[in-house]
């Protein structure tokens, strides 16, 4: 994926610093990369820089960071379609991600059924059974994916779809845009509280988009 090769490139660069105001503007810092803190800062910035600009356009930029990097990629990043069917025979589910990882809300919505279609279709042939299952791309209702990401989804058979949004799903909630919270505390307390927290916003109600069953 895209943000994959940005850490990748920033991660394994061998040099002092990487100027990148010629790419993204000249308020843009002079990164360090001395240090592993000094790369992380870096490689949030970018990915939050480009993250949300037209795929071509970030396409660009990707590889003219990674050109400019000097950085050799791996050629591990993703898993082979060999290793997907693995993990699928030994009783895994997999869903669909879109083709690119592109913002939904940002494109149109023929082009965002291709990128959601396209995903579906391929795992499809590729594990021999119906994908039922999407996950929208960064996944916070109304910035990342909009009412048509959500009608879009429903049209094209998938059975269930998760966001994001922060929260705990319940008889209400819209099989379309189940919200969820990320459990990557290191502690058995730090992730009891954040489950505490996360049920107790729940009972406010979390955000949904409208949209028309297709």
């Amino acid at each position: 994926m895209w943000n994959d090769r940005v850490i990748e490139s920033l991660r394994r660069s061998t040099l002092p610093s990487i100027d990148l105001r010629e790419l993204l503007g000249p308020d843009t810092p002079v990164f360090a990369l001395a240090s592993t803190l000094q790369r992380r800062i870096a490689l949030e910035a970018v990915i939050a820089r480009i993250k949300y600009l037209p795929v071509a356009r970030r396409e660009a930029l990707v590889q003219e960071i990674h050109r400019r990097s000097g950085a050799h990629l791996p050629a591990d990043l993703m898993l082979t379609s060999a290793q997907v069917r693995q993990m699928h025979h030994g009783g895994m589910q997999i869903g669909a991600h879109t083709v690119s990882h592109p913002i939904l809300a940002t494109l149109t919505a023929d082009a965002a059924r291709q990128e959601m279609a396209d995903s579906k279709h391929h795992l499809e042939r590729l594990l021999g059974e119906p994908v039922t299952l999407f996950a929208y791309p960064n996944g916070q209702p109304g910035e990342d994916f909009n009412a048509d990401s959500v009608a879009i989804a429903r049209a094209l058979g998938f059975e269930a779809a998760v966001t994001t949004a922060r929260g705990a799903a319940n008889g209400r909630t819209d099989c379309m845009q189940i919200p969820r919270f990320t459990p990557w505390d290191r502690s058995r307390l730090r992730f009891g509280a954040r489950m505490l927290s996360t049920l107790w916003s729940s009972r406010r109600g979390s955000a949904q988009l409208a949209s028309t069953p297709g």
